[in-house]
């Protein structure tokens, strides 16, 4: 017991000695700590007189300086505190806090380029990892609110190369890139990223996946784009989001195509058409659009093929039957006489009394060699309709498809079709029957 307190009397003084010795360091080391508590009380002005006696007694420790600086800080005097930072890293080039509190300083100045400098010092001198990305990417967000991106791009690869999968410094590098066009860089930062946020909250997410949207976006991957941006739906996001769809949705392409077809610049109404099917690949509109255009290129196998997608996509019932009476016009103008005799089936399904899909099927039927059924569609139209001209039209027909089945209701047909246009080859028709010279 006795020994055990000889023992804790030795290191007792052994400490006592040591402390006396700390306090004897340095000229200024008294009024140095007189003026810490000083701050602490936050005297600041008793402070400051204190700090200036260390700094007379010891002119080039850059604690007392660094100390003196946050006092005028604390006290908004910024100028002051300006000149004490500055003084003291003339005497410690290591001393990061000192450059933190000067760039702050520089930014209430609205003087952006010196605390961007500051804040590359702070990161330069800076050994711990965490907080040299925290000093770089201040520099970073300045540089953007001043529009210089390729500067803050520049600073990003820096930092990059100490941490390279920061989720922080990933999301600003696609950021910027995707505002210099550089698409492919945010895609590849952004995959990265996005790999990442296993767990994050959904409104954390969003910015990430919202960057890779809309790189993808413009890379033309829309189906990933729209896959990315379902995850970036929240808060200020959803405006953007909406903005950018609405620029770049089906309906939006779709109308760029239509402008160029109607110049007859095919090509690139074409390219929009395609946009606009990897949106929305059921889009019935974009295909009739297609089968205009091969129609009036002569193309008529493609014209019917996307007439017929338009006419299976579509979902409004008088839509979809305008669109497959379309259809069965183009195919008999095409030759495609059994298509268009049962697309006119379908349609007068619907429509039992329709005059324009009669016809089309009358005149199929009679290309097909279907001649007793022709006249039967024919003879249909002729009882509901009033107009002379298309009565004339009809019984023309009529005549033509009889001639193979029966020679009297043939001639009836032409004497009744002998009106208008038809006038001149009804009668050569009839003459011929009656053995007369055509």
């Amino acid at each position: 017991m006795r020994a055990h307190k000889i023992h804790y009397f030795f290191m007792l003084v052994f400490c006592s000695m040591l402390c006396l010795d700390g306090l004897a360091q340095g000229a200024g080391k008294g009024a140095y700590i007189q003026a810490e508590n000083l701050r602490k009380s936050k005297r600041y002005q008793e402070a400051i007189a204190k700090y200036d006696e260390a700094i007379n007694l010891e002119p080039n420790n850059y604690r007392y300086f660094f100390s003196r600086g946050k006092c005028y800080y604390a006290m908004k005097d910024f100028d002051q505190a300006l000149v004490s930072f500055e003084e003291s890293v003339e005497y410690n080039k290591e001393n990061v806090f000192a450059y933190t509190l000067i760039a702050k300083i520089y930014r209430r100045k609205e003087d952006l380029p010196n605390a961007v400098y500051y804040y590359d010092l702070a990161f330069k001198n800076e050994k711990d990892p965490k907080r040299k990305v925290g000093y770089k990417m201040e520099a970073v967000k300045l540089l953007l609110s001043q529009g210089k991106t390729e500067e803050a791009q520049s600073h990003l690869a820096e930092v990059k190369r100490v941490v390279p999968d920061n989720l922080n410094i990933l999301y600003f590098d696609a950021k910027i890139s995707n505002q210099n066009g550089d698409y492919a860089n945010a895609k590849s930062n952004m995959e990265v990223a996005t790999a990442k946020l296993e767990g994050q909250p959904a409104a954390n997410a969003a910015k990430y996946w919202y960057e890779y949207g809309y790189a993808l976006n413009k890379l033309d991957d829309y189906q990933g784009a729209q896959k990315a941006w379902e995850k970036a739906y929240f808060g200020r996001y959803k405006r953007l989001i909406d903005r950018e769809r609405s620029k770049n949705s089906p309906a939006y392409f779709y109308r760029m195509a239509v402008s160029y077809y109607l110049v007859g610049a095919y090509n690139q109404s074409k390219e929009q058409i395609d946009k606009a099917l990897e949106l929305q690949s059921n889009f019935s509109a974009a295909y009739l659009l297609m089968g205009k255009m091969a129609k009036k290129q002569g193309d008529f196998t493609s014209a019917i093929d996307h007439y017929t997608s338009a006419a299976n996509f579509e979902n409004d019932p008088a839509k979809k039957t305008k669109l497959q009476t379309m259809l069965a016009s183009l195919q008999l103008d095409a030759g495609d006489y059994q298509g268009a005799l049962n697309t006119s089936n379908n349609v007068l399904s619907a429509q039992p009394g329709n005059p324009r899909v009669l016809y089309t099927k009358a005149l199929s039927q009679f290309q097909l060699g279907m001649y007793d059924s022709s006249i039967s569609t024919l003879e249909s139209l002729l009882s509901a309709s009033s107009d002379n001209r298309n009565k004339a039209k009809y019984q023309f027909i009529i005549g033509l498809a009889a001639k193979n089945t029966d020679i009297e209701k043939a001639k009836n047909a032409f004497r009744a079709a002998m009106y208008g246009p038809y006038k001149p080859a009804a009668k050569n028709e009839l003459d011929k029957l009656m053995g007369k010279e055509g």
